[in-house]
């Protein structure tokens, strides 16, 4: 039944998806820690690597119905995390050269807009909110986005630092 749970859960947060995986990261935060799949703890170090990994970031899906049930948890999360946007997508595809022409498409882009950024704001405020717990995480935190801002290194390479000197500081 708790893997049934698990596919629900995870197909209609798909839906807060909106400008983005990272929109759907507080909800998901609270609901995979509310139901014991995983720690606080466990689901920023599952994000963080999701952010290495090739594809979509919301692959942390993936990494908590693993955690949960094993492999057929990681597949239902990733199903249920991925499909029903998919489906949507689809639909909206076959019709959209006769939809397109219409002025709500961009009044609806422009509408959600501001919707997106404010839940991306709240998914990096819960990201942030878990993994930075004292100074030492707090100034790798801050090196990280001055990095980042100044363009210095990609993404990527600064996520592998930041855990390499989190590792070799004990944290």
């Amino acid at each position: 039944m708790d893997l049934v749970v698990l596919a629900a859960t995870f197909a209609w947060m798909n839906m807060l998806c909106i400008g983005g995986g990272l929109s759907a990261v507080p909800e998901m935060e609270r609901q995979v820690v509310g139901h014991g799949w995983v720690t606080s703890r466990e689901f920023v170090d599952g994000y963080t690597l999701a952010q290495l990994t090739p594809g979509p970031n919301m692959l942390v899906a993936a990494f908590v119905g693993y955690r949960a049930h094993g492999l057929p948890g990681a597949l239902l999360a990733a199903i249920g995390m991925f499909l029903p946007s998919a489906i949507i997508v689809g639909v909206i595809a076959r019709q959209w050269e006769h939809v397109r022409v219409r002025p709500w498409p961009d009044a609806f882009a422009r509408a959600l807009a501001p919707l997106g950024l404010g839940l991306a704001v709240a998914g990096a405020f819960t990201v942030a909110r878990n993994a930075i717990h004292d100074w030492p995480t707090a100034l790798i935190a801050a090196g990280a986005a001055l990095v980042l801002a100044r363009a210095w290194l990609p993404p990527f390479v600064v996520i592998l630092l930041g855990g390499v000197v989190g590792w070799l500081l004990g944290l």
